[in-house]
C-alpha cells in the first residue's frame, strides 16, 4: 500500500468512516505535516512527532509519541485499551472521536516550535 488513499479505499463499513474522519481531519487541520504510509498506517509527521492510525478488526487506534497526552485520555476515554504508544477504541464508542481530535490539537500544538520572536532580553 503506497498511499493513504489506496488505504483508506481498502475499508468498508465503520472502519472506513473512521478513517475518513481522521484523515480529513488531518489534511484540513495540518496540512504542512508529511502524509505518508508508515508501518502500513496512515502517519502524519511534524517535527520529530508523529500521529498515527489503524483500522482493525474490532477497533480504531491512534498512535503517538506524546506519552504525556496518552495518560490524559486514560482519564477520558474509561472504555478505550492502551499500549505503549496509543489509545484502541470499539468502533461503536463514537463519542470518542471528537475527544481524539482534541488529543490531535493537543499534540499538534505540543509540537510547535517555540516562538523565540517573544524573547525579551
Amino acid at each position: 500500500m503506497d498511499s493513504v488513499n489506496e488505504y483508506i479505499d481498502s475499508y468498508e463499513d465503520e472502519k472506513k468512516e473512521w478513517v475518513i474522519a481522521f484523515v480529513t481531519f488531518m489534511r484540513k487541520n495540518y496540512p504542512d505535516w508529511e502524509e505518508t504510509i508508515s508501518y502500513q498506517m496512515p502517519t502524519y509527521k511534524f517535527l520529530g512527532q508523529y500521529i498515527a492510525f489503524n483500522a482493525t478488526k474490532t477497533h480504531f487506534t491512534l498512535h503517538t509519541l506524546d506519552f504525556v497526552m496518552l495518560d490524559e485520555l486514560k482519564e477520558e476515554l474509561t472504555n478505550a485499551k492502551f499500549g505503549k504508544r496509543c489509545v484502541k477504541v470499539k468502533y461503536k464508542d463514537k463519542d470518542s472521536i471528537p475527544i481524539l481530535f482534541d488529543a490531535c490539537r493537543k499534540i499538534a500544538d505540543r509540537s510547535k516550535p517555540e516562538d523565540t520572536n517573544d524573547f525579551v532580553i
